[in-house]
């Protein structure tokens, strides 16, 4: 590939110092739905279960509740 250049992102490209704020806010507010977004919620003893579906290709987004 000739003069371009792949790059990472955290948050999407988003500011997350900025930006982050702003969707908690919204989510608060029932404003965006996330809940159907996650995939699985662990408590912190379950987090190599996390790591090992990630692996797997079974997860998607998981919270982890301590």
């Amino acid at each position: 590939m000739t003069g371009r250049v792949w790059k990472g992102s955290a948050f999407g490209g988003m500011k997350g110092r900025t930006e982050v704020p702003k969707i908690v806010d919204w989510y608060m507010n029932g404003k965006i739905e996330i809940d159907p977004m996650i995939t699985h919620v662990l408590t912190l003893e379950e987090i190599n279960k996390g790591f090992d579906l990630m692996h797997a290709g079974e997860s998607i987004r998981s919270v982890v509740v301590f």
